[in-house]
């Protein structure tokens, strides 16, 4: 495995200028579900939704809340380039683009990311952010044939939170190592993309559906439970059956549903219920569930969905969303809510990591019960922030539950 990263900004100029960043790429779905990868540097089917195809390799990119991922398969001797239009405005628009940059040397990964401040519109500038280290990631391993590059981003700090019916504009490119990718005031031609819970392909006309479910999240020791709701327009479509299954890793997690289509009832709605336990082996994350329909002439429709198999708790975090600058010392007080994702009681211990240099008052070493399923427990805590910091800041939430460590990683602005 490759992981070795370097945030700096420049890149090797000499091989003349790539102008195929001006040409539109082709998407081969622009309603990107959540789903979760494994960052191990191989990119697999099972992980994985293709962006696009280009010439030098196949390119990939999905999210879940809080985070992107993007991979490819690229050819030796070619650089994997990511452009993100965060606020979905324009590339030449705002100070919210960025460029992710990938080669491979030997078998490290180095990645370089530049900002583009078009804040005048007359004279766009690159800049060198600088990256908080726990917000990003890449992995990746040669071949003979290509090398995989796999990688996520958490880009709060960018003031992009990705959630659902955002609508980033992405483009992923493989260029030839050390290409000059143009000037800064060069517009670049990206794809809209929503992120999406739920997508379908080729759905019949006069159906429509809708997920009927409480939580996406389920722990990886409960039940799935899931229906979908159909109603039909009064020619709507005859479908005689219809097979429920996981998709990539969550087939192997999931079992199989796979009946006649029910009766449509008195106000053309149809219910179909998926039940199944999940195995122990299973692979947590964002996974997909995907519907198949038949219809009477033996046409096809596909529905996808995101679920989510999780820990035995999420956190939820109730800070500050932006604290402002002072040169004085200031206290920053909040709750985490320590959220049970299971059925039964769920206990264990809470701590909180905050920077080095900062002062923990309350919420470090908090013993946990939650008694009822589903339940929550909310933990007091309090910090002191030195004076004349600025910037975004990672605070880490813990908990040790049994023999297990779960962990999750939020942001605090202080502008």
């Amino acid at each position: 495995m490759i992981s070795c990263v370097s945030l700096a900004a420049s890149l090797v100029l000499g091989q003349g200028q790539f102008n195929d960043l001006l040409r539109p790429q082709l998407v081969q779905e622009p309603l990107r579900l959540a789903l979760t990868p494994i960052l191990d540097g191989v990119v697999i089917d099972q992980e994985w939704d293709v962006f696009t195809q280009t010439s030098n390799g196949p390119t990939f990119f999905q999210w879940e809340p809080g985070k992107i991922y993007w991979a490819a398969k690229a050819t030796p001797g070619h650089d994997v380039v990511v452009s993100i239009d965060t606020a979905g405005d324009g590339w030449l628009v705002g100070t919210d683009n960025l460029e992710i940059r990938s080669r491979l040397e030997g078998e490290q990964i180095v990645t370089t990311v530049r900002q583009l401040d078009a804040t005048d519109r007359s004279g766009p500038v690159w800049s060198s952010p600088e990256i908080i280290p726990e917000s990003f990631f890449v992995a990746g391993k040669p071949s003979s044939q290509y090398w995989n590059l796999e990688g996520r981003f958490d880009p709060i700090q960018f003031g992009f939170e990705p959630k659902l019916d955002s609508k980033p504009g992405i483009r992923i490119d493989v260029v030839p190592t050390g290409t000059d990718l143009g000037a800064s005031y060069i517009p670049r031609a990206l794809s809209f993309v929503r992120l999406r819970f739920d997508n379908s392909r080729d759905l019949f006309s006069g159906l429509t559906w809708r997920p009927e479910v409480r939580n996406r999240s389920i722990a990886r020791f409960d039940t799935v439970r899931f229906r979908f709701n159909f109603t039909r327009d009064e020619n709507g479509p005859d479908i005689q059956s219809i097979d429920i299954a996981g998709e990539g890793y969550a087939r192997q997690s999931l079992g199989v549903v796979s009946q006649a289509f029910p009766e449509w009832d008195r106000k053309s709605r149809a219910l179909v219920d998926f039940v199944s336990d999940i195995k122990d082996e299973s692979v947590g994350g964002y996974r997909i569930l995907r519907a198949t329909l038949l219809r009477s002439d033996g046409k096809i429709a596909t529905i996808r969905t995101s679920i989510r198999l999780s820990e035995l708790i999420d956190f939820d975090a109730k800070l500050p969303r932006v604290i402002r600058y002072s040169e004085e010392a200031q206290v920053v007080k909040g709750n985490i809510n320590i959220v049970s994702q299971a059925r039964g009681r769920v206990d264990g211990a809470f701590r909180l990591k905050i920077p080095n240099d900062w002062s923990l008052r309350k919420g470090s070493d908090t013993n946990f019960l939650i008694y009822h399923s589903r339940g929550n427990f909310n933990v007091p805590v309090e910090f002191m922030v030195p004076a004349g910091a600025i910037g975004v800041f990672p605070i880490i939430l813990e908990a040790d539950i049994g023999t297990q460590t779960i962990q999750k990683v939020v942001y605090l602005p202080i502008r």
